[in-house]
């Protein structure tokens, strides 16, 4: 598995920043958290460092997307939901 770049870890949190802008009056940000986590799980050691950035972008915002269409949350393996 290779290291994350500063510059994509800068670029994965500004994501984030928008991401919850985008959906936050429609998804609670605890879901919205770990959507972002499950994704950059999903996604790191498996898409090369200069493509993360816009990998991890498009599928967060679809996996957001998902759960606003369907009005229903998408479980993380592993995450508790309070």
């Amino acid at each position: 598995m290779r290291l994350m770049t500063t510059q994509c870890t800068d670029e994965i949190g500004e994501i984030g920043v928008w991401l919850m802008g985008e959906f936050g009056g429609r998804v609670p940000a605890a879901v919205i958290s770990r959507v972002l986590n499950a994704s950059r799980r999903d996604l790191e050691g498996r898409i090369d460092p200069e493509e993360l950035g816009e990998m991890f972008h498009t599928l967060c915002r679809f996996r957001l997307r998902r759960i606003v269409a369907s009005d229903r949350w998408i479980t993380v393996p592993g995450a508790h939901v309070s």
